[in-house]
């Protein structure tokens, strides 16, 4: 399969970098960034990065280059509070709405009737109902769930031919973290990037994989 990927410099997306290089499945990672990756990476044969200032936009040019991608793994974004400000953080979740309207517009029909997968890395706890009166991490799970609410009528708009899923990882842990901060991290909810990166590959694999799956099947997988 071949699957574009972004989000590759932080810590899930370059977590999924790794995981697509791993997988036998996945014949080429298409890699839309905005800054270059290490040459360790970038030189795999798999490895196909693709500079993108503008992830507000996907003019024909670079959605040729994209033609032939099965799915994408969307690992842009991030909690609201490691933004400046909401209002930045919703414009840079909205780009993956942006994205998927572009994806379904153009990849997904010259796929001549095989569904094209869109996997949405979303978060623990988010919210479709954007009234219901939260307590904690409220703008993160507000925004989130608008993201994924948004997806999935882009989906259904599309009859089949362009399917979403949304992860929610609760904490993400990475590999390398010592035996001090993994033991931290189990008083909450947590996985590893590369178990979440491989649950994601999976999810993109999968036909039948659901719309929505949460920290506790992500662990299963």
């Amino acid at each position: 399969m071949r699957v574009i990927v972004t989000g590759a410099t932080g810590l899930v997306g370059s977590a999924v970098v790794r995981q697509c290089i791993a997988n036998p499945a996945i014949t080429r990672a298409l890699i839309l960034t905005r800054k270059p990756l290490p040459s360790d990476i970038s030189d795999n044969p798999k490895i196909t990065v693709i500079i993108h200032e503008d992830f507000g936009s996907y003019p024909p040019e670079l959605l040729t280059q994209l033609k032939g991608a099965e799915g994408c793994i969307w690992a842009v974004g991030g909690p609201a509070y490691r933004f400046p400000d909401v209002e930045t953080c919703k414009k840079v979740h909205g780009f993956a709405l942006i994205a998927a309207n572009a994806f379904a517009d153009t990849l997904a029909p010259a796929l001549n009737g095989k569904k094209f997968k869109f996997v949405f890395c979303s978060g623990m706890g988010a919210e479709w109902d954007q009234t219901k009166r939260l307590w904690f991490l409220k703008d993160t799970r507000r925004i989130k769930g608008y993201i994924e609410k948004q997806l999935a009528a882009i989906a259904d708009n599309e009859r089949g031919g362009f399917a979403v899923s949304c992860v929610r990882p609760g904490g993400v842990l990475s590999s390398r973290a010592n035996i001090l901060e993994k033991l931290s991290a189990g008083i909450f909810p947590c996985i590893e990037d590369d178990h979440l990166a491989r649950a994601m590959i999976k999810v993109l694999l999968d036909d039948n994989s659901g719309r929505i799956i949460e920290n506790d099947e992500l662990l299963r997988m």
